[in-house]
C-alpha cells in the first residue's frame, strides 16, 4: 500500500546538511544520504535508520497542487512550497519518512499534511505521531518476524 506525506512550508530549507541537522535536533535515528543534492531532489532517498538502510521517495511538488487535490479540507492559508514523501508500505519507510518530514516541517515552520487522514499537524502534533509509530514498532516489528518465521517453516 502507498501512501503520501507532504510538507507545506513557505521557506525551503537549503541542502541535505540543513535537513541532516534539524533531523538531529530531534534525536531521531535517522542519517540521509549525504551526496543527494536537496534542491534536485525527485524519487527515492536512501537513508539509514537505526544503522538499516531504507529510504522513502521524495519530490518538490507545486504546493497548489498538492492542496487543490484535497478538495474537502481548510489548509489555514496558502504556503508556496510542497515536499512530498510517498512511501511504498514497508514500516521502516513510514518511520523514516515521518520523522525526515517533522524534523523539515519543524526546520522550514511548516505543516505535514497526511492525505489518507486528510489531516494537517503542526510541528508538536507531527513529533507525537513520531512517538505513536515509535510505540508501536516493536509490536509490528514483531508480528512481521513471526510471519517470516512462520513462513519458513512451512517452506
Amino acid at each position: 500500500m502507498a501512501m503520501e506525506l507532504h510538507v507545506l512550508s513557505e521557506r525551503r530549507l537549503n541542502s541535505i546538511g540543513e535537513w541532516q541537522r534539524a533531523i538531529d535536533a530531534e534525536y531521531f535515528p535517522l542519517q540521509l544520504a549525504a551526496n543527494l543534492r536537496f534542491e534536485t531532489l525527485s524519487g527515492f532517498v536512501p537513508v539509514r535508520l537505526e544503522g538499516k538502510t531504507c529510504g522513502f521517495e521524495c519530490y518538490h511538488d507545486d504546493a497548489t497542487v498538492v492542496m487543490n487535490d484535497d478538495g474537502e479540507l481548510n489548509f489555514g492559508r496558502s504556503w508556496t512550497y510542497a515536499l512530498s514523501f510517498r512511501i511504498a508500505g514497508d514500516f521502516a519507510e513510514l518511520r523514516a519518512a515521518w520523522m525526515a518530514a517533522t524534523a523539515y516541517a519543524h526546520a522550514t515552520s511548516g505543516v505535514v499534511f497526511d492525505p489518507q487522514d486528510d489531516r494537517l499537524y503542526d510541528y508538536k502534533q507531527a513529533r507525537e505521531a513520531v512517538r505513536e509509530i515509535e510505540r508501536n514498532w516493536p509490536v509490528v516489528e514483531a508480528a512481521v518476524q513471526a510471519a517470516i518465521r512462520k513462513i519458513g517453516a512451512k517452506s
